[in-house]
Parts: structure tokens; C-alpha cells; sequence
């Protein structure tokens, strides 16, 4: 993570020469951010702000006017959850059907990332008997839905879509990656000794392994010159 923060800063710095630039990664998953945030390297120090949605007082959010910060803010630090949910239902059954269906989606999105209190809503549903209804057709589509497609489809048929969505996911999020980090290398050489040689160049584009990138950009950050560049 703290080399593709670096890769976007160099981005942004050269296209923004004149402006600070802060960057900030926002966590919402459900444990504890464990990911590093900062590089120390030899004559390079870069470090960015990791923050934990968690951690942030989502009473503005729960105030707004916009149905879509109320959603937000089950993500954050919810200190009274069932007080929310009431309020969030009430507002919710306000709108219109199908607008109202559209929202239960995002709010079902959102509690993916907190099972514990997609659990409680649940109870809260069936104990207190609530008007808010949330129907199979909203469950199957949010995008994080696992459970089988009980009707028309075949176990081997799904497990067959599923394996071939997310292999092709992963080639195109690898490729994408990999070139990133390929004109990141090319920029920092740039930034740092000019115009560089056209066959450097096609080496750097040339490699596609990501381990052999991220020891290249090391090897390109502690760089005093181009001949230091070995590929």
C-alpha cells in the first residue's frame, strides 16, 4: 500500500506542482487497520494519513439532509444503534417505494462491512415487528451476496460463473497494477535524472512480475544516477 500511495503522490505532484498534497486513506473494514503508512528508506521518507472510518463521529452524517450520508454513517462510530436504525426507518418510509427499495440496497452494502449489526437489524426487524421490508430480489442484488441462486441454477453452473468472474477480475486488476507501477518507475527516473533512454524504458515496460517492480522502484527511489538503474 505505502509504494501505490507513493506512485499516485508522484502522479499527482507532477501534475500539481504548486499545491499540497494530502493524501488520506479512509479503512472501513471491520477489524483494525493493519497495513503500514509510511517508507524509510535510505534518503526517502513519505508517509500518508490512515484513518479508521470507525474512529470518526458520525453525528453530522446522521443529521444531514441526504438520505445517502444517513447510510454512511453505520459505518462509522455508531454509539446508538438501534436509535439510529429507528430514525433511519422513519426516514426511509417517507420516500417512495422504489426509491425507498434503492436505499435498502446501499444501507445492505453498507452492513456488509459490519455483520455483527446486520445481525442486530435483523432482531430489531422481528422483535419489534418494524415496517421496513426487505425483500429476496433486494439481498440478491447486493454485490456481496454469497448464498446460492436457489432457483434455475445449478450448482456446478454458478460455481463455474463465479471462478470465471473472479479470475477475470484478478488478470484485470493484476494488469492494471502492473502497469501503474511500471510508469511510476518511469516518472521517478524522470523526475529525478531527466529524459531517460529508450531502451530503459522498454526494459522497465517489458517486466510483469510485481515482486521484481517493487525491487526495482527501491532500487530507482535510492538511485544517485542512471547507471545505478540495473535491469
Amino acid at each position: 500500500m505505502p509504494y501505490r500511495m507513493l506512485e499516485y503522490y508522484i502522479m499527482l505532484k507532477r501534475r500539481y506542482k504548486d499545491r499540497q498534497i494530502i493524501q488520506i486513506v479512509l479503512y472501513i473494514g471491520n477489524g483494525k487497520p493493519r497495513m503500514k503508512n509510511t517508507i524509510k528508506e535510505n534518503n526517502i521518507q513519505y508517509t500518508y494519513v490512515l484513518k479508521d472510518i470507525k474512529e470518526i463521529e458520525c453525528k453530522e452524517l446522521m443529521e444531514s439532509q441526504n438520505i445517502e450520508d444517513k447510510i454512511l454513517a453505520v459505518l462509522c462510530k455508531v454509539e446508538d444503534f438501534e436509535k439510529y436504525i429507528l430514525n433511519l426507518v422513519d426516514y426511509l418510509m417517507r420516500l417512495p417505494e422504489k426509491e425507498r427499495g434503492d436505499y435498502i440496497r446501499k444501507l445492505l452494502i453498507a452492513l456488509d462491512y459490519r455483520p455483527k449489526l446486520k445481525e442486530r437489524l435483523s432482531l430489531m426487524m422481528e422483535e419489534r415487528k418494524m415496517p421496513l421490508t426487505i425483500t429476496q430480489e433486494m439481498i440478491k442484488q447486493d454485490p456481496f451476496y454469497k448464498k446460492g441462486l436457489e432457483k434455475g441454477l445449478e450448482k456446478g453452473i454458478k460455481q463455474g460463473l463465479e471462478k470465471g468472474i473472479k479470475q477475470g477480475l484478478e488478470k484485470g486488476i493484476k494488469q492494471g497494477k502492473i502497469i501503474s507501477m511500471q510508469n511510476s518507475i518511469i516518472i521517478i527516473l524522470e523526475e529525478k535524472f531527466g529524459n531517460i533512454p529508450k531502451s530503459l524504458e522498454d526494459k522497465i515496460k517489458s517486466i510483469n512480475e510485481e515482486e521484481i517492480l517493487t525491487n526495482l522502484m527501491k532500487m530507482v527511489l535510492n538511485a544517485k544516477s542512471i547507471e545505478d538503474i540495473k535491469i
